[in-house]
């Protein structure tokens, strides 16, 4: 009997677990976070996307950039699950910001500007609605290899979604060129909408659906299912009579049961608008979709906030790093231990090529790393920031992304290896050991920032007079940046 009872106990506890029509949201593993701002938001009038990519297990961040390619035909792309999408042959060239094995956590930027991340969100929807096996993680590739811009992304992201049925329980995905930027929120099965952010505010997402007032009859702002309202009184989660407008956020978030401190999205939420905005705001209140900011937003203001642990205020659970761990308490940081990489996007049309296209890129937590300037329109990328085939090949990048053996021999030559060792070092004395990381990369860190205005303005006289000058002057940039980096490293791992 006592057998049969533990037996019946377990069953019910592993049903618990793992099905997604009984897992609450509060029990799931939502990460990341992102800011976006709008051209007229930020201090030299560039779109700008900041992000926390957050993940769990063994991933290696393996940094490339793929050349484009004509395949010559129309060709079938496998979406992974049994599912194929057929286009032309074309493809754009991107930067790839690869977290390996994972299929909802790659970055990019393609040759024209459009960069793609995302947030997980866990939406109301249970059921499944797929078509061959539905997309996922091939959503934000197709997306890179193909748009022109934020604009025709959303269009194409929609189209996918309709056609082939979204996987997860929920996202949005932040989308974004030298113009405009978008959130795209997607519900399990085939629905979708986005929302534009004003060129003069600024959109912050935690791992909760922000979107709030939609308006379908303004596709300047706003593109979508065509029943996404009549969707969500079909599945009775809104009632015209009983709840007033509609409210994106309120009818598809799935409900938390936690408080607001605890439910791994309040706080961040509200310390994004509490330092940008300039205001103060109510935990838990009626928080915007977007918002404009106390001042033009810079670089610096977004790299302070990707390493927030609310130091500071009332939330700061470790008194200034004096009793622990910061990216380990009972509060859910900004930056925290699950952070493996962060970058701020600088896209600015009004820059000449090759400096339009604009990366600081951190290869593991921010607060314990460095933020190093990349250019997309380098010629190549520093050996160390990744490793693996740089001409397009659609099965070769499928399967080694989730098998990733041919990074085994090479591992240890990455610079997100070096990253993590470090990392370790610190979080096993966060106090003492953070100083090391303030006085030797913040340092050099703040040198790149401070001296990149100069090389912009340098590289653009010499592009005028010679561009093959120019051009060599950039990767040197680039390269010499991320070679005193891991120099740097190498010394501060041998000393520590």
């Amino acid at each position: 009997m006592r057998r049969r009872l533990t037996f019946i106990i377990a069953l019910i506890f592993f049903i618990l677990s793992s099905s997604p029509l009984l897992l609450p949201a509060d029990n799931q593993k939502l990460t990341c976070y992102t800011v976006l701002v709008g051209k007229k938001a930020s201090a030299d009038g560039s779109v700008m996307v900041a992000h926390n990519e957050d993940d769990y297990g063994d991933i290696t961040v393996n940094v490339r950039k793929i050349r484009p390619r004509n395949y010559g035909a129309t060709v079938r792309i496998s979406l992974g699950h049994g599912g194929y999408y057929e286009t032309d042959g074309r493809t754009s060239g991107f930067l790839w910001i690869e977290a390996t094995t994972q299929e909802f956590a790659d970055s990019f930027v393609n040759e024209h500007g459009v960069l793609i991340t995302s947030d997980a969100c866990a939406s109301r929807e249970t059921e499944e609605d797929y078509t061959d096996g539905g997309i996922g993680y091939m959503l934000r590739r197709i997306i890179a290899e193909k748009a022109r811009s934020a604009r025709e992304a959303v269009q194409l992201a929609g189209e996918l979604i309709e056609k082939y049925g979204y996987r997860a329980s929920g996202r949005t995905y932040s989308i974004a060129d030298k113009d405009e930027a978008w959130m795209l929120a997607v519900i399990r099965g085939r629905h979708w909408f986005a929302c534009r952010v004003p060129d003069d505010e600024v959109a912050v997402i935690p791992n909760y659906y922000t979107i709030r007032e939609i308006k379908p009859d303004d596709p300047e702002n706003f593109l979508g299912s065509r029943d996404i309202i009549e969707y969500a009184e079909k599945k009775g989660w809104y009632d015209r009579q009983k709840d007033g407008p509609f409210d994106f956020k309120k009818v598809f978030s799935r409900p938390s049961s936690r408080e607001p401190i605890f439910d791994g999205n309040t706080l961040r939420m509200w310390r994004g608008l509490e330092k940008l905005s300039g205001k103060k705001w109510e935990i838990g209140g009626d928080y915007p979709f977007s918002f404009k900011p106390a001042k033009k937003i810079s670089v610096e203001m977004l790299i302070e906030l990707l390493r927030d642990h609310y130091e500071g205020t009332e939330y700061d659970a470790t008194d200034g790093y004096r009793s622990g761990s910061p990216n380990r308490t009972k509060f859910r940081t900004i930056c925290t231990s699950s952070t493996i990489n962060s970058f701020v996007a600088v896209l600015n049309k009004r820059k000449p090529e090759p400096l339009s296209i604009m990366l600081w890129l951190a290869f593991g937590k921010p607060d314990t790393t460095i933020y190093l300037p990349l250019y997309y329109g380098v010629e190549s990328l520093p050996p160390g920031a990744g490793y693996g085939p740089t001409d397009h090949d659609y099965e070769i990048f499928y399967r080694q992304h989730f098998q990733p053996d041919h990074l085994l021999s090479v591992r240890d030559q990455l610079l997100n290896t070096m990253v993590l060792k470090l990392e370790r070092k610190v979080e096993e004395n966060y106090g003492e050991r953070i100083e090391i990381i303030i006085k030797e990369l913040y340092l050099l860190e703040q040198e790149f920032l401070k001296n990149w205005k100069a090389f912009e303005q340098k590289f653009t006289a010499e592009s005028r007079r010679n561009p093959e000058k120019a051009a060599k002057m950039l990767h040197a940039y680039v390269s010499g940046a991320f070679e005193r980096t891991v120099k740097t490293y190498r010394r501060l791992l041998a000393e520590n």
